[in-house]
């Protein structure tokens, strides 16, 4: 093993990477928990040390020089080797911590209620679960594994398929009594909870209704939200299967109706690039579950244990019914 050369300090070279790969120096003074001042000090006491320019003074534009493109692209590579090198350490040194990051209403609709079978399995495990839909820099964040809701097709990590899922309308049996809910048609005059993204329009045309999407009443950018709204009585929720199984199987909703659509609609963020707002629905790209690891692996027993369990949760949730509710069809009053 050879012996490394002189090098600046690794604080410098911190900060010149972040501002470099951002483009901006404030941007990198967030990242990095920094002021605006010290990052400009740290970038200015590099070139110093360096003998020559790294950017190019254009008022508040950053600017890279070649010199300061070059550097950039070794001090990211050499960075990023190190922290993963140290995230894999961290975890090798404590294999009975693990650390989950998942969606919010995947965690209080599904996880949370049956994280306790895996505590049991595992009593002297440290278990940490985040919920958040930020995205995750595992070696950052100290996180072993994510649970996410989307497209997929994820650069930079191991993604695996966890499950599938589809919408279909519930409804609290409180708000059916006195109601008949023989056709979709029978919608109606009840009101429609909304949930960004997850639009009625085509559970619509799937049921045969030529209906606009709902243009009022409450709209919510949570789907457990949204869920909680229909559980307690304040309108008709297109849920996810998911998210809305348990409380069916508690008889806390009800599924009226068997149609159901696949879960589709356009990432956030992208709605003015490859699939507008007006791209029909079958060509939307299909919304999955899916588990998350960082690229390198450095699976603990833990971890492993948890990603079997997990499977294992979800094959029997898909494997388990959930019939429409024949008490809801020809009765004068539910």
């Amino acid at each position: 093993m050879e012996r490394p050369g002189k090098l600046p300090s690794l604080s410098a070279l911190r900060m010149f990477e972040a501002a470099a790969r951002l483009r901006s120096i404030s941007r990198a003074a967030d990242e990095l928990f920094v002021t605006h001042g010290a990052v400009s000090h740290q970038i200015r006491a590099l070139e110093d040390y360096l003998g020559f320019a790294l950017f190019l003074r254009q008022g508040r534009a950053v600017v890279l020089t070649p010199a300061g493109e070059e550097l950039l692209a070794s001090a990211n590579t050499a960075l990023r080797q190190l922290s993963d090198t140290v995230s894999v350490l961290q975890r090798r040194a404590n294999p009975n911590r693990l650390s989950v990051s998942v969606m919010p209403s995947f965690a209080g609709r599904w996880l949370t209620p049956r994280i306790g079978g895996f505590i049991d399995r595992h009593p002297s495990a440290e278990l940490n679960v985040t919920s958040t839909g930020a995205l995750v820099d595992f070696t950052r964040d100290a996180v072993d594994v994510c649970i996410r809701w989307g497209p997929g097709g994820y650069g930079g990590v191991r993604a695996e398929l966890l499950m599938d899922d589809v919408l279909f309308p519930v409804i609290s049996p409180a708000l059916c009594r006195g109601r008949r809910l023989d056709t979709p048609a029978d919608l109606a005059g009840l009101p429609l909870l909304r949930s960004e993204g997850e639009d009625w329009q085509p559970w619509f045309q799937a049921a045969g209704l030529d209906w606009p999407e709902p243009a009022g009443g409450l709209m919510v950018s949570d789907s457990g939200i949204m869920l909680q709204a229909a559980i307690d009585g304040h309108g008709v929720a297109l849920a996810r299967r998911s998210l809305a199984a348990l409380a069916l199987r508690a008889g806390r909703l009800l599924r009226p109706f068997d149609i159901e659509i696949p879960a589709r609609h356009a990432p956030e963020g992208i709605a003015a690039g490859s699939f507008p707002a007006t791209t029909p629905f079958e060509q939307r790209p299909r919304w999955r579950y899916w588990t998350v690891l960082p690229e390198r692996p450095s699976d603990t027993p833990l971890l492993k244990s948890f990603l079997a369990w997990l499977r294992a949760e979800v094959a029997a949730d898909l494997a388990a019914p959930l019939s429409v509710d024949a008490s809801l069809t020809g009765m004068p009053g539910a």
